[in-house]
């Protein structure tokens, strides 16, 4: 059940996958702020929730202080989602990730220093624990790949943002929480990802394209579970800067299972095809989640097989 209530909250990234699930949780008992430049848009399809009485939707952009400060101004609480994300989108603009990322974060944090905003929740990535991370730990070493490699730009941008969030916590005194989530899916999932594009596939009759041989393990964790793990860390009021792996153990599969799983969800015996990998894989990508479990009785609910049943009827009706 969800305590949090009487605040003034800020999403930035709010029209985004999980903004809007926040927001949807969120808005019954608050005033949430969505903060976005809406690159990614799943608010759209969202006429209730935008229009929502406790909805206020303000586009902008996170590398304009002047922007960030109108929007954090009268919260109490900020979740900063906002980033450029997506493994295409580092090749593509590795620049850019770095620049959004980092400035776009530094410009939260003062602003959020600025206007005594009481509680700060970061949004970083799984992608911090390298190529190879199974059974890791918020303590584990970050065993990021080369500098010449593309693809560790976005992992770099948020491991610097998470030390920026940690340390401004701990200067300038406010509430602060870094959350890496692992391989979150469900309604409204945009852009790219295994499961959204295997549904796309389904949906447009086409064959389901597997890169690489389909060994790669992840961890799959649905959105509610994600999303129950933040309001938890919304409700506690005794922890002060903690960090949390957020996702789903129990739900580990290679690519290949996966593409099987869908196609015995959908009922279809569709095609798989396998293509070249083009790029650095990760090889196995499964999260220790005990300390949520600790600190946040975090326990994630919504098995891999319920949740790609409610993800592909989402597909069918609004990708």
């Amino acid at each position: 059940m969800n305590t949090v209530k009487g605040n003034r909250i800020l999403i930035t990234g709010g029209a985004g996958f999980i903004g809007t699930h926040l927001a949807e949780k969120l808005c019954t008992d608050n005033e949430v702020v969505l903060f976005d430049n809406l690159r990614r848009d799943s608010l759209s399809i969202l006429p209730e929730l935008k229009n929502h009485p406790n909805i206020k939707f303000l586009k902008g952009d996170v590398l304009n202080k002047n922007e960030v400060y109108g929007a954090i101004k009268g919260c109490s609480m900020v979740l900063h989602l906002a980033a450029i994300a997506g493994v295409s989108s580092y090749y593509k603009e590795p620049a850019n990730t770095l620049r959004v990322n980092l400035i776009g974060t530094f410009n939260v944090l003062e602003c959020c220093r600025d206007l005594k905003v009481e509680k700060v929740v970061d949004f970083s990535t799984s992608e911090v624990y390298g190529a190879d991370a199974y059974d890791v730990n918020e303590n584990s070493n970050h065993n990021i790949g080369a500098i010449t490699d593309f693809r560790w730009t976005y992992a770099t941008s948020k491991l610097a943002s998470e030390q920026l969030t940690l340390r401004y916590s701990e200067t300038y005194g406010f509430k602060a929480f870094t959350v890496r989530p692992f391989n979150i899916y469900g309604p409204r999932q945009t852009g790219e990802g295994a499961i959204s594009n295997f549904f796309r596939a389904v949906k447009m009759n086409e064959p389901i394209v597997v890169y690489g041989d389909g060994t790669p393990v992840r961890a799959w964790c649905y959105i509610s579970d994600c999303i129950e793990a933040v309001l938890k860390i919304l409700e506690n009021n005794t922890l002060e800067r903690e960090i949390f792996n957020i996702g789903n153990p129990r739900e580990t599969y290679s690519t290949l299972g996966l593409a099987r799983l869908v196609c015995q969800v959908v009922q279809r015996d569709i095609p798989i095809v396998f293509k070249e990998m083009d790029r650095v894989e990760v090889r196995i990508r499964v999260p220790n989640i005990d300390k949520a479990k600790r600190l946040l009785n975090y326990k994630p609910q919504v098995d891999l097989i319920r949740g790609l049943h409610s993800t592909y009827e989402w597909f069918m009706k609004w990708a």
